[in-house]
């Protein structure tokens, strides 16, 4: 790769081109966080742009930050112009100037770019990011695999990136009309992502009758999803803390029967290491906050039985 020149300068918003803006996520948050930072320090990190004509320049990275400036009504973007053509800066943000906000659903609309309208092979890619060509095909398949509204609303900051992934991917390969059903209705209604997990589980688990009425009609099952957690609240109050205590360690006994009994013959049938180190991996975390609680009992038990001891030997002599 050649050596590209950058220089530092200032661009008036009217002279910007955003064609690849939708490759970066738009994320609500953020912005009003960096208009808060842009009005009290200014301006720290310049955007990046790469010349398109005559006092013409498309801008390659920095959205974000051109958007706020907008939104404060500033008329100059401080940028680092680098003289390059597109494809080039493109594969140097993946590559050289790589931002640590930069997520894989992003690698892979910038992958997916150079790759489709500029002509780079994915052997090409591998190459120049110093990875195997197994990596950009893992990455290209994060967004290839995504019906293209749902690409769309992630890109808007309109679906997180997990529900896109965890939830409709593998519901639009079975019935893309039932994820079509359902993403309108995420689209509408403000849902958390646990929300939208209770719904995808309840839904693998129903009939194909029971899935179409929960498509058509979602309402239904997210306010008596709702009415069920408030129910749950109440009865946490009423039994109060002894009730709780009793209720998740009956829950932890039934676990750790369920765990004895698969433990033997999952890891008889995983002999690969990695997965092996994986599953051990979760039984440890889980082992320390055990040993936590243990520790904790221990200490318990010890100033119960000594409090014991002690009201046993102050207790009054029966004549």
């Amino acid at each position: 790769m050649n050596t590209i020149t950058k220089t530092v300068i200032t661009i008036e918003h009217h002279c910007l081109h955003l064609p690849y803006a939708s490759l970066r996520l738009q994320k609500r948050q953020n912005l009003e966080r960096l208009v808060i930072s842009i009005e009290k320090v200014g301006q720290l990190v310049p955007v990046i742009v790469v010349p398109k004509g005559v006092n013409e320049w498309i801008l390659m990275d920095g959205h974000q930050r051109v958007n706020a400036l907008r939104r404060m009504g500033k008329d100059i973007v401080y940028a680092e112009a680098w003289n390059c053509d597109v494809a080039t800066a493109l594969l140097m943000l993946l590559t050289e100037h790589q931002s640590p906000t930069w997520i894989a659903f992003e690698e892979a609309l910038l992958l997916q770019e150079l790759h489709l309208n500029h002509g780079l092979s994915q052997e090409h890619l591998a190459k120049q990011m110093g990875r195997d060509q197994s990596w950009i095909s893992r990455r290209l398949s994060l967004i290839e695999l995504l019906p293209e509204p749902v690409l769309q609303a992630v890109k808007q900051g309109r679906l997180s990136l997990w529900s896109a992934t965890r939830i409709f991917m593998p519901m639009a390969r079975a019935i893309p009309a039932h994820a079509e059903l359902l993403l309108q209705y995420v689209l509408k209604c403000t849902l958390s992502t646990r929300e939208l997990k209770c719904f995808y589980d309840r839904y693998q688990q129903s009939t194909l009758s029971q899935r179409l009425n929960m498509v058509n009609n979602p309402d239904l099952f997210f306010k008596a999803h709702r009415l069920m957690l408030e129910e749950k609240k109440a009865h946490s109050l009423q039994i109060g803390l002894e009730g709780k205590w009793h209720s998740q360690l009956q829950d932890i006994h039934e676990s750790l029967s369920s765990l004895i009994s698969i433990a033997s013959q999952l890891f008889l049938s995983y002999q690969d290491t990695q997965a092996s180190i994986q599953l051990l991996h979760a039984f440890q975390k889980t082992q320390n906050q055990w040993n936590l609680l243990t520790e904790i009992m221990r200490n318990v038990i010890h100033d119960h039985q000594r409090n014991a001891a002690d009201h046993h030997q102050s207790a009054p002599e029966r004549p």
